[in-house]
């Protein structure tokens, strides 16, 4: 069995110093590469710069930084090589820096456009946010000035990872990560079902901030039937997730 995770989370730079990232350690993901390597299962495991690495030896590790770099080495990797399944455990940051602006810029440019005359009432909101957008500075490789006393930072959406993996590989059997937090089981399930159909994945793991703590991971392994296991840790995550997809292939 050839098969492609990916663990950890995403660091997007806002500047040679700073950055936006997340709290994911990619122990999870750490445990499902063994729990498959153990097996006799091929394993690349793509990673976050600093995630929890698989104990067992014989996986082929690569280390992404950002969004852009995992898109890349995913597609590489899926243009390159047949895997028989994908499992996108990483946290992938929703959004990247696109600019910063000043405090004060974005207070006078506002005083400015609400002073201008006979600007219609329907075209205001508008010429607001192209003045607010126009304040921004383009983000560069250099350090932000520490000078400026309050800035605000600009993000922008980056592109969706899991809906490329069937593009390009429509047969491989895909399992996706849902996490949401402080919701109902009832919601937890829906999302999981939309993640699930919009992107065609066979399995989806869905799971709740709140249930996370530790060793303590509660969550729910679904299908296009509903509800197929639960399980209470990580390592019993990792096991269902094998349990089912090795099943599903038939290995």
């Amino acid at each position: 069995m050839n098969v492609l995770i990916t663990a950890g989370g995403t660091r997007e730079d806002i500047d040679s110093v700073r950055s936006v990232s997340n709290h994911a350690t990619g122990r999870l993901g750490s445990l499902i590469a063994d729990s498959f390597a153990k097996e006799g299962a091929e394993i690349t495991y793509i990673c976050g710069e600093s995630a929890i690495l698989p104990s067992c030896g014989n996986i082929e590790i690569i280390r992404v930084r950002n969004v852009n770099g995992l898109i890349e080495t995913i597609e590489t990797l899926l243009h390159k090589s047949l895997f028989d399944c994908v499992i996108h455990s990483m946290a992938v940051s929703d959004y990247t820096p696109q600019t910063v602006l000043s405090i004060d810029e974005i207070t006078k440019s506002i005083i400015d456009t609400l002073q201008e005359p006979e600007i219609p009432q329907n075209q205001l909101y508008d010429r607001i946010r192209t003045a607010i957008m126009e304040c921004g500075k383009p983000l560069s490789n250099k350090k932000i000035s520490s000078k400026v006393p309050d800035i605000a930072l600009l993000l922008k959406q980056t592109p969706k990872v899991i809906g490329r993996i069937k593009s390009i590989q429509p047969d491989t059997l895909l399992v996706g990560f849902k996490l949401l937090s402080g919701v109902s089981e009832k919601e937890l399930l829906q999302a999981g079902q939309n993640l699930l159909t919009q992107n065609s994945c066979d399995f989806v793991l869905a799971n709740d901030l709140e249930n996370i703590e530790r060793d303590l991971h509660k969550a729910i392994l679904i299908d296009k039937n509903g509800v197929l296991q639960r399980a209470n840790t990580k390592r019993e995550i990792a096991e269902i997730i094998y349990k089912c997809v090795s099943e599903r292939i038939g290995a």
